[in-house]
């Protein structure tokens, strides 16, 4: 299997909607009802708002392509007042996981953060995500507070943690 890592491109929108529904579905439907996750990705993740993402100078996009197929998405996002580079999104379809695309998508956010100097990354995942947490503990990141997460009516605890990057 060949695999890409690129920047997203406004035609890869619509791909990263799939992405985060179908990953969605997959990790988070056992603790969030399927009409939550709808109504939060309808609300944040339509081709509009995902548009506005696409052309802020903060947020920079990856796409981890198998073959050339969109297989994988993440998404950094630059918090200028905290001089923070947020890992907002790491999504991988179902089928594509632990084929090493995550590692590479990852690879290219802590990138992200050593183009603006910063010596971590910081991420967010949801309590009830055991095998995400364990993915990103074992790649060295450490949680470090727990702050609520709202997916339409549902709130779950989300950990925020970061992985120093660069030594």
């Amino acid at each position: 299997m060949e695999i890409l890592i690129r920047p997203w491109l406004m035609e890869d929108l619509p791909a990263v909607r799939w992405i985060l529904w179908e990953s969605w579905m997959a990790a988070y439907s056992a603790f969030v009802p399927e009409e939550d996750l709808r109504a939060y990705h309808e609300a944040t993740y339509r081709i509009e708002s995902l548009t506005h993402l696409h052309e802020s100078p903060f947020v920079h996009g990856f796409i981890g392509e198998a073959d050339g197929e969109a297989a994988g998405f993440a998404r950094t996002q630059f918090n200028k007042s905290e001089n923070r580079l947020f890992l907002a999104s790491l999504y991988l379809l179902p089928d594509f996981q632990r084929k090493g695309i995550g590692g590479r998508l990852l690879r290219a956010a802590e990138e992200k953060a050593l183009s603006y100097n910063l010596g971590d990354l910081w991420v967010g995942v949801m309590v009830q995500n055991e095998a995400a947490r364990r993915w990103y503990e074992k790649r060295g990141f450490r949680f470090v507070r727990e702050e609520p997460f709202r997916m339409g009516g549902t709130t779950v605890p989300h950990l925020i943690g970061f992985n120093v990057i660069g030594e």
